[in-house]
């Protein structure tokens, strides 16, 4: 629900900004979001007994002053949606990761694989795409490998028990 309204919000700042104002604008939310983080950054932030103006000083601290996005942050503290900073950041990277036709991809492994391997996925799969890859890892207890581009709906997985299923078929279905 928090990514829906977040969309909103962060398609009027892409309306609002040009392309280097935009870039500017999202690494403030990227740093604003890495407060977000932080437990006792949230407690103040959703605390009832911390006014609003006080909670302003505090995100415009965070925003390093920026009066372009105080009214912004203005209209976040009246409706009471400062929590969607985060999700603004995410939707704000992922257009401009769009506009330079770059993705981030997400690596699913049981531990994690050598830079080289990385390096040689992201470079073949960019190829074939037509598109630029950035592989993150994430260690899971999944027997197999995913990789999920979430952006453009891709998921390519090998799993060793859909594996031995599909070879069980098939020998099934040859006999």
């Amino acid at each position: 629900m928090e990514e829906i309204i977040a969309k909103k919000y962060a398609q009027a700042l892409i309306q609002c900004f040009n392309r280097e104002d935009l870039e500017r604008v999202s690494k403030l939310f990227s740093q604003a979001s890495q407060a977000f983080c932080v437990e006792n950054f949230r407690d103040i932030i959703r605390s009832p007994y911390v006014g609003k103006m006080k909670k302003k000083e505090l995100l415009l601290s965070l925003f390093d002053d920026d009066k372009q996005l105080a009214a912004f942050l203005d209209l976040l503290i009246e409706n009471n949606r400062v929590d969607i900073i985060p999700f603004v950041d995410s939707v704000l990277e992922r257009y401009l990761r769009a506009l330079e036709n770059s993705y981030k991809a997400v690596l699913y492994a049981p531990k994690n694989l050598d830079s080289s391997t990385i390096a040689n996925v992201a470079k073949s799969l960019s190829t074939k795409l037509g598109v630029q890859l950035h592989i993150e890892q994430s260690a899971t207890k999944v027997d197999g490998i995913r990789l999920v581009v979430q952006d453009l709906g891709i998921e390519v997985s090998f799993l060793k028990k859909r594996f031995f299923d599909d070879l069980k078929a098939h020998i099934l279905r040859s006999i």
